[in-house]
Order: structure tokens, then sequence, then C-alpha cells
């Protein structure tokens, strides 16, 4: 899967309900178009460059255009869970899209297992995977976790954490549960859409 993993949080005493990139992320994106920004203006500054003024301006440009594309590329969904609504940041795509919705709207939360047998160890990565009513939005994987799975043991052996975490959020947001861990499910977000 080559989209950013999400990570939940619950805000304002459990008021708000948030899925987007680990903190790390967004640093890295900021820190990249920074660097991007300092080697596109090195060559105007009154320094002596080790290398050509091309290579900086050229190494500059690929990293601010990177660091736009992956702040692009960025999905999230925020919840108010007392006014009963969302907002949502779909990328990735050249543009995000953005949409606004009743909490009402949502079908349910459900648990995937996507077996890794090709990885050594074998393992399991469980999708806590967002469902709207009459398909009105695109699936959201809003959560995932990679475990190792041990030789002859059951594919959900290991989805305890998970399974709580995705559990807390549907009583959270007053959503359907279901638990698919049981059987291998293939990945529910294509890499190309």
């Amino acid at each position: 899967m080559l989209e950013t993993p999400l990570v939940g949080r619950f805000a304002g005493e459990g008021r708000r309900l948030s899925f987007a990139a680990p903190a790390p992320y967004h640093i890295l994106v900021r820190t990249t178009a920074i660097v991007g920004a300092i080697m596109l203006l090195a060559p105007a500054l009154p320094i002596p460059l080790p290398l050509y003024e091309s290579w900086w301006t050229m190494v500059g440009a690929m990293l601010v255009v990177a660091a736009v594309a992956a702040a692009l590329s960025l999905q999230t969904i925020v919840f108010d869970t007392r006014e009963r609504t969302y907002r949502r940041r779909q990328g990735p795509g050249f543009l995000p899209r953005f949409s606004r919705g009743r909490i009402d709207e949502l079908d349910a939360i459900v648990v995937l297992a996507e077996q890794n047998p090709t990885s050594i160890p074998p393992s399991v990565t469980f999708h806590v995977v967002l469902h709207w009513k009459g398909n009105k939005e695109p699936l959201m994987v809003l959560q995932r976790d990679t475990r190792s799975l041990g030789h002859g043991m059951p594919l959900n052996s290991s989805a305890g954490h998970i399974l709580a975490l995705a559990q807390k959020y549907a009583t959270a947001l007053n959503v359907k549960f279901f638990d698919n861990t049981y059987f291998p499910s293939p990945c529910p977000v294509p890499i190309w859409r």
C-alpha cells in the first residue's frame, strides 16, 4: 500500500475524532519544503557553493515539488461527535477533494485482514475501513496495523489491539462495527484509482 497511514486521535474531551498522518510525517514534508527552498535560493546568496549552481537549483526544485506533491496527497477526516458532522480531505490526486456530511451517512466500520504470505516472517495487515451508506463516498482506510503471523496461527490471532481501537471508534461515532479478520481479504483500497 503506497498511501500514508492514518492515525486516530480523540481531542476536546472526546468531542473530536480525527484521522490524519502522524506528526513525524508532517514534519518531514515541511522540512523537505524548507530545505528545497533554501537550495533554490542558495545560488543567489554571496557564498561559494561546492557544486555548480545549476545542481543546487535542480535539486532544490525537485525537493519543493516532492513536498508539495506529498502535502496534496494527504487524506484526513475529522468527526465532530456532538454536532454529528464530518469533514473529509481526500487524496491522492493532483488536487485533493473536500467533502462534508453528517455522521448519519456512515454505514459501518469494518476490520479486514490482508494476508502477506511473501513477507518473512509471514505477516497480516489489519485495515480499519469506513463505509458510507449507499456508497456515497469512497471507502476510507482509517487505520492499519501490520503484525507478524506465527506458523500455524489463525489469521486473526493478533487482531486484539486493532479490534479494540475500531470498536472504540465505532462506539464514538455510533455506527455499526464488523470484525472480518477471521478470513483473508484483499487490500480495500486499490493502488491505482
